[in-house]
């Protein structure tokens, strides 16, 4: 492509998205831009990404920048082609799903690699040692600028019947996220069901699966807790997300307009961590009918609770090597070199 057509394919853009050049010193009336966020009716969603995009954006930007949001299960477009959506400039901002991208850009999600991290401290690390990774993956494959890192509540089992830990799932049916999951899954003697979120709470009820992966909290705000029996307490995985901009889009900002745009993503980031703890603390808390319960009813699940010594080695022999056969020898080499000594594990393919 010559330089004169990415100049002209650029400009096109920067008109679809509404950025005017020569909007960088004054601005008639507010730049209105689209952005797709994180899943409808969960606790982070309602309480945190929408008042950022509808309120906080616009009082940050002197009122320069207003935002039409959209949940990812309300935008019709699929998870996993979120990271084209990104490269299109459909969207100024966007949220992609690190488990939604995992086979076709498995070194994306390898921070969040299920039994990797047990607490947020532990994912904090993996997060610094392959962010600048993240951020060159995602500009030059697919022209999109990362802004932030957002974390879930922790990934957990529920199940419409007893389990005892991950290896008492053996012969059940188990919903995934990711193919990363589907490596832990098999490694158990269970099958795992690749399914979207808001396909979980029917997929149960109608006996096509007998347990799910996925958030407490998240879980419990979908009704997983009305349909399942059990559910366990171990971290495998947190569901991870990038905070993503189209890059041509954003570098027509004005300087000033993404200084405070960044500026208040990076609240936004920290605000969507703390919210992850203390929505782990809430999931177990309503799934288990506890007292601390604030944010939904009160259920009965049964807590299966284990030893994460136990069950790490599979970190080693199954999800590791999966994600390393995916991701290639390169991939492998930078595990070994960056994150290897971090965590004892070395990674074989």
């Amino acid at each position: 492509m010559s330089p004169v057509f990415r100049r002209i394919l650029a400009l096109a853009l920067v008109f679809w998205l509404g950025i005017a050049p020569g909007f960088a010193t004054e601005q008639a009336s507010p730049l209105r831009v689209r952005v797709i966020g994180g899943f409808a009716g969960t606790s982070q969603f309602d309480r945190i990404e929408q008042p950022f995009w509808t309120r906080r954006l616009p009082a940050l930007t002197g009122g320069r920048m207003v935002a039409t949001l959209q949940a990812s299960t309300q935008a019709g477009v699929s998870l996993d082609q979120m990271l084209n959506v990104m490269r299109s400039g459909a969207v100024l901002f966007g949220t992609v799903e690190a488990n939604a991208v995992a086979f076709d850009e498995p070194e994306l999600a390898v921070a969040d690699l299920p039994l990797l991290a047990e607490d947020t401290a532990a994912l904090r690390r993996m997060v610094e040692i392959w962010r600048p990774r993240f951020q060159a993956i995602l500009a030059e494959h697919y022209a999109t600028e990362l802004l932030a890192v957002f974390i879930r509540p922790p990934q957990v089992v529920f199940c419409n019947k007893p389990f005892a830990g991950l290896r008492g799932l053996a012969g059940l049916r188990v919903r995934v996220a990711s193919v990363n999951q589907a490596d832990l899954v098999l490694a158990v003697g269970a099958q795992p069901v690749v399914m979207a979120f808001d396909r979980i709470v029917g997929a149960v009820r109608e006996g096509l699966v007998d347990c799910a992966i996925t958030g407490g909290l998240p879980g419990h705000a979908i009704g997983l807790h009305r349909v399942t029996t059990h559910v366990s307490t171990l971290p495998l995985g947190w569901a991870m997300s990038f905070l993503t901009a189209h890059r041509p889009g954003w570098q027509a900002l004005p300087a000033g307009l993404r200084e405070a745009v960044r500026e208040g993503i990076a609240g936004l980031e920290a605000t969507m961590w703390s919210a992850a703890e203390e929505d782990r603390e809430q999931g177990e808390a309503c799934n288990t009918g506890q007292a601390p319960c604030r944010h939904g009813e009160r259920a009965r699940l049964v807590p299966v609770r284990e030893d994460p010594a136990g069950i790490r080695p599979l970190f080693g022999t199954a999800v590791l090597p999966g994600w390393a056969r995916r991701c290639g020898s390169t991939c492998a080499e930078s595990w070994n070199a960056v994150a290897g000594p971090a965590t004892g594990v070395q990674a074989v393919w």
